[in-house]
């Protein structure tokens, strides 16, 4: 039997956040599709999400010596040669880098996807910056998780294949039934890191505000993810130990079993300040969870044709207290609706069947 020509994947690491975890997901699909699939990473010490990864996958390590990154480039080159992939298919904007980079060097004909998971909003405005962006211009594909910055890129890359794929998420999501209990205590959920773009000091401030404005007790909010320290996360627990809330915004870190988070939870919040296209959004909608968003990227498009949940206005903490109060008196028939609208939206939008055969389309020529 003919071997099949494999697929190369490219990231940084397998660390916690959503890329990491939608290439693991992307790489499990086309392993069972029957592709043969190779994932090339430089920072070996962050594993997060490898074990979740198809064992069947084939990873390859390089370290990162120095902040150029030549070694990773170099080991790049190697393996283009030694395993003459038929396609690629890179994310995030460094790792790019390298891959195009390194094709460069490449006498032979690859198809090259790079997939754009950051907000545009955070993208680097410095000219060394701008240069290492046009090496997408080797790309054949570029592709997006937002609606909104699909467009945008549209705009961009005028001359290259432009496609809108949402997140995958895995079937776990999907396996959990609506909870009807969720609505007894009302827990709300964030799942993100605590990087100050991530907004959890707007999350603190609404609940000041929620104190000092209803007579209702204070909702609690419990957020998942990596713990990062900064002066701003010092801040925002000053100010809750300040306001006697410390139990009401409460820090878990990093959580293995999202998907059992999700269903206890009432609602997700998701108050991040920049995103592409948020990985906890789909999966919470996945799991049949309402949310409470954001207003930026593709979110008032998503709650507009969903109809499972409510927007924020991320400038105006008071705008949050105010919805958590409202939510806070919905009976349990006006939640199963929204729980239910969740689900149908998420099954139509974000099955791994149809984002992999999207992807499948683009590795496959």
């Amino acid at each position: 039997m003919k071997k099949s020509i494999p697929i190369l994947l490219v990231i940084d690491h397998f660390g916690s956040g959503g890329a990491q975890r939608q290439i693991v997901n992307i790489a499990n699909g086309l392993i069972a599709a029957g592709e043969d699939v190779h994932i090339f990473i430089y920072y070996p010490e962050f594993t997060h999400h490898r074990a979740n990864l198809d064992n069947r996958v084939m990873v390859h390590e390089a370290v990162k010596s120095n902040k150029f990154g030549f070694s990773v480039v170099f080991k790049l080159i190697g393996l283009l040669y030694k395993y003459n992939y038929k396609s690629a298919l890179v994310f995030l904007n460094t790792p790019a880098f390298y891959l195009e980079l390194a094709s460069l060097f490449y006498v032979k004909k690859i198809t090259l996807t790079y997939s754009e998971r950051t907000s545009l909003e955070l993208m680097p405005t410095s000219f060394l910056s701008k240069i290492r962006y046009k090496f997408h211009g080797v790309c054949k594909n570029i592709t997006s998780n937002s609606i909104v910055q699909s467009e945008k890129l549209k705009l961009v890359h005028v001359n290259k294949n432009v496609v809108y794929i949402p997140n995958a998420i895995p079937e776990p999501f999907f396996d959990i039934e609506i909870n009807p209990k969720a609505i007894e205590e009302r827990i709300f959920t964030v799942v993100a890191h605590t990087t100050p773009f991530k907004n959890f000091r707007y999350v603190a401030e609404a609940l000041v505000l929620y104190k000092t404005n209803f007579s209702s007790p204070v909702p609690k909010i419990y957020w998942y993810g990596r713990i990062i320290k900064s002066n701003e996360f010092d801040l925002v627990e000053r100010l809750l130990h300040e306001h006697d809330l410390t139990d009401n915004l409460v820090f878990f870190g990093s959580a293995e079993n999202i998907p059992h988070v999700l269903e206890n939870s009432f609602m997700l919040i998701h108050p991040s300040k920049f995103e592409s296209s948020s990985n906890s959004v789909a999966e919470a909608l996945a799991t049949g969870t309402p949310t409470i968003l954001g207003n930026i990227s593709d979110h008032e498009i998503i709650l507009k044709d969903s109809s499972a949940g409510f927007l924020v206005d991320l400038e105006k903490p008071i705008e949050l207290s105010h919805c958590l109060e409202t939510v806070s008196k919905i009976t349990s028939v006006e939640y199963q609706k929204l729980c239910l609208n969740a689900k149908s939206y998420a099954v139509k939008n974000f099955k791994s069947d149809s984002v992999l055969e999207k992807y499948s389309e683009l590795l496959s020529k």
